[in-house]
């Protein structure tokens, strides 16, 4: 019956399974069950056209990763490229969407706009819709490799690029307006701005522009946070919602013209592919677009239209055109949220007894945000719980607002002196609009920060979604109660027992810089979190990584010494909701509004009788001439494991605490791998198991080529966050297990899964059998089976 749609699942399960290394196993796996499915259902066909879609989704997504620009990653190359548009942005680049020829592969151009490149030159002013030939850089998409936070690569690869560019000298332009379809979409865009700019303020225009173009880079960020917030971003992004409003219009307004519903239908779709193609052809709105023509199709045929298998076969024609949109979080959540809404109507509507209009759309936008409630926490980490009330209460404003601006867009061209006063209007009513978003944000709660959803829990939430929706419309199943007690239990052994004997170390990709997070029972402690590598690093790596951990407490932060590069998140966390109940440094820093604990050399700290924290140095009175020597260095011991927190000490520094220092199983390498540390003496008096280098892409030769051939020497195992990404340690007992971002792991890895699985299966099954004993409830498995 949903053919299309679990065509579509396994489709999806083999690009999955790709873009994280497994794909050969998950067929494997599929073979052998598709094939006992077909000897024991005889649906040889399906099963067939499954293994296709599956092998379909490795061609595709292999075809999609090759890119010849990423062939010259960190190499100056000339190139010749087709400018499309260009990006709206505040930040010191301009950039532009291109197309690479002769490969035709997506990138993105930037140009510095601080320096003496073509943007502030006439002569070499190049404009969207052009083919230009220039002398480039190419750079990496891979920016920040630290898990759960926003994947810059992924974002790219789902619009088809491998690898950007930096523009470095001149620019000539070969030719302009070489594709007639980009100048109507890029004058569409140029008169939309126009008309607007003009006639109505700034800030309201950018609202506006931003309904009717779906770009949100026109807002101004304060205001799409409280929009964000408010639960309302849906509407400043192009989706199904305004293709919805945009028919429901068309078609009551062609109805009054006296036509027929087949040739309004008809004018209907094209009007709404068309304006489709001007604002680029969004995720949302072509999911929107494919399932509108299904739906035309089958009142224009007089067939019956399946909701489900049209969102199945939406889903497969854009994933076919680009595997890797299933990762964007556009995709998903344009999908989920329409996914949720034929659910809904098709086996939930029919169980609401409420005859209330009102508290039925009440209903649905409260199943709407339990059922995309894993792609917002996994993305976004706020729930927002008022939105049900915005959304009845002003999606109906901005309803009219759209139609209005688009009245006005349409008839500006033609009367622009008769529509002086309905511009007026229209600019009271977006200033209205604009004060009821702000006004919002003085509100004491209009929504939760949620941590990202772990994969085992996502796949429990939806199962439990499933069983309930079932239970709803099978009241009388034997397995109701059965059915409750496995996932109460199951909830209960998998994410209620955590295994408190583990000690997590954390050491994040923070660029040219240090940010660790050490995890043990309820303890959570931050030892350095800054970086070089990005101004911004505390609001865009730091907050996330702890907020999507579900840390809203910090026990203590240790600042090994006052470096830009080791502290610069720290003041972004103490501003932010979580708490930090006690900051460690070496010295003070008037900086800090928060009381800061000086630690210096023999002080002890115990959590427990398995983890203690020493300090190593500095010394009370010591002093230098060197910053770098005066850092904080922490001996972590659990279970006769040490671990050792260096700084950035120099060879000084390392002479004197030399006798102090044990063998160590994981070194953080001083200084990053300068040449200014890391002596044979000291490598050799700790003689690291693992040691691990904290850095970036720098010019400073970090790290040294001599310092990383005498860890080798040493034999130690050499990981780092610029080649590994983030790297996670889990201790347990007197064992170390580790993982990398790059996929890097230790030959007992899966030993600690084995563990884990083996624990929670006992546990699950003695405690359901225990209950369904207790409960009587054998007699209803008999019954059922």
């Amino acid at each position: 019956m949903y053919i299309i749609i679990s065509l579509f699942f396994a489709y999806a399960m083999g690009v999955i399974s790709y873009e994280y290394g497994f794909f050969s196993y998950m067929f494997i796996a599929v073979f052998a069950l598709l094939s006992f499915n077909s000897l024991r259902t005889k649906k040889y066909i399906f099963n067939f056209v499954a293994l296709i879609f599956i092998i379909l989704s490795f061609i595709n997504c292999y075809y999609n990763s090759i890119s010849k620009l990423a062939e010259h990653i960190d190499e100056n190359i000339e190139i010749t490229a087709k400018i499309k548009d260009k990006n709206v942005s505040e930040s010191s680049y301009s950039s532009y969407n291109a197309v690479i020829l002769p490969y035709n592969e997506n990138t993105i151009i930037y140009w510095d706009r601080d320096s003496n490149c073509f943007v502030y030159d006439k002569k070499y002013d190049v404009k969207e819709n052009s083919i230009i030939r220039a002398n480039v850089n190419v750079a990496d998409t891979n920016i920040s490799k630290n898990r759960l936070l926003f994947n810059y690569k992924n974002y790219l690869k789902s619009k088809k690029i491998s690898a950007v560019v930096f523009v470095e000298g001149e620019v000539t332009t070969l030719k302009e307006n070489y594709s007639h379809f980009n100048s109507i979409s890029s004058n569409f865009k140029s008169y939309a701005e126009r008309t607007f700019y003009d006639s109505l303020n700034d800030s309201n225009a950018d609202i506006i522009l931003s309904v009717l173009l779906g770009n949100v880079a026109y807002l101004d960020e304060g205001f799409y946070d409280n929009v964000k917030a408010m639960g309302l971003a849906h509407i400043f992004a192009v989706s199904g919602t305004h293709i919805v409003l945009i028919y429901g219009f068309l078609l009551t307004v062609l109805k009054y013209c006296g036509l027929k519903r087949r040739v309004r239908l008809i004018i209907t779709w094209i009007i709404i592919w068309f304006y489709g193609f001007l604002i680029g052809f969004p995720i949302s709105v072509m999911r929107t677009l494919i399932m509108f023509t299904l739906l035309f199709g089958a009142e224009a045929f007089y067939r019956k239209y399946n909701s489900l298998n049209a969102i199945g076969l939406a889903a497969l024609v854009l994933t076919i055109y680009n595997p890797f949109w299933i990762f964007d979080a556009g995709f998903l959540l344009s999908f989920s949220a329409a996914l949720s809404m034929i659910v809904y109507n098709k086996y939930i509507l029919k169980n609401v007894m409420v005859k209330n209009s009102i508290l039925r759309l009440v209903y649905l936008y409260l199943f709407l945000t339990l059922f995309t409630l894993p792609v917002i926490a996994y993305f976004f980490n706020y729930v927002p719980v008022m939105g049900v009330a915005y959304n009845i209460l002003l999606l109906p404003i901005f309803t009219v607002l759209m139609i209005y601006g688009f009245i006005l867009l349409i008839f500006n061209g033609f009367i622009p002196f008769l529509l002086i006063v309905p511009f007026r209007i229209f600019d009271y009513l977006l200033y209205s609009l604009r004060y009821v978003v702000n006004f919002t944000d003085k509100f004491g709660f209009n929504g939760f920060t949620v941590q990202t959803m772990s994969v085992p829990l996502i796949i429990f939430f939806y199962m439990l979604i499933i069983f309930v929706i079932y239970i709803c419309n099978n009241s009388n199943s034997p397995i109701k109660k059965c059915g409750m007690y496995t996932f109460i239990v199951m909830y209960f052994v998998t994410f209620m027992m955590p295994d408190n004997s583990l000690l997590y170390v954390d050491v994040a990709d923070a660029g040219q810089g240090l940010f660790t997070h050490v995890k043990y029972k309820n303890y959570d402690l931050v030892i350095d979190c800054g970086s070089n590598s990005n101004k911004a690093f505390g609001v865009y790596t730091v907050l996330p990584y702890l907020v999507k951990r579900g840390i809203n407490q910090v026990d203590g932060v240790f600042i090994s010494h006052w470096d830009n590069d080791h502290y610069s998140g720290l003041n972004d966390i103490l501003n932010s909701e979580i708490k930090v109940d006690s900051i460690f440094a070496p010295v003070a820093n008037d900086e800090i509004n928060k009381d800061i604990n000086i630690l210096r050399k023999g002080m002890h700290y115990s959590l427990d009788d398995k983890l203690s924290i020493d300090i190593l140095w500095p010394e009370k009175h010591s002093v230098s001439d060197k910053k770098n020597n005066t850092s904080l260095v922490m001996l972590l011991t659990y279970n006769n494991r040490r671990i050792l927190f260096t700084g950035d000490i120099e060879k000084e520094a390392e002479g004197v605490i030399i006798d102090d220092i044990p063998e160590i199983d994981i070194l953080l390498v001083p200084h990053h791998g300068s040449s200014t540390s890391s002596t044979d003496e000291f490598i050799h008096k700790c003689s690291p198991e693992i040691a691990v280098f904290s850095y970036g892409k720098n010019s400073y030769g970090i790290p040294h080529g001599e310092v990383l051939e005498r860890y080798e020497n040493e034999g130690s195992l050499i990981l780092s966050t610029y080649e590994h990404g983030e790297i996670n340690f889990v201790l347990k007992d007197d064992k170390i297990y580790y993982n990398t971002y790059v996929g890097t792991k230790s030959e007992n890895f899966y030993e600690l899964y084995f563990l884990g699985f083996t624990a929670k299966s006992a546990a699950f099954c003695i405690l359901l059998l225990y209950i369904l004993r207790f409960k009587g409830e054998k007699h209803e498995l008999q019954n059922y089976f």
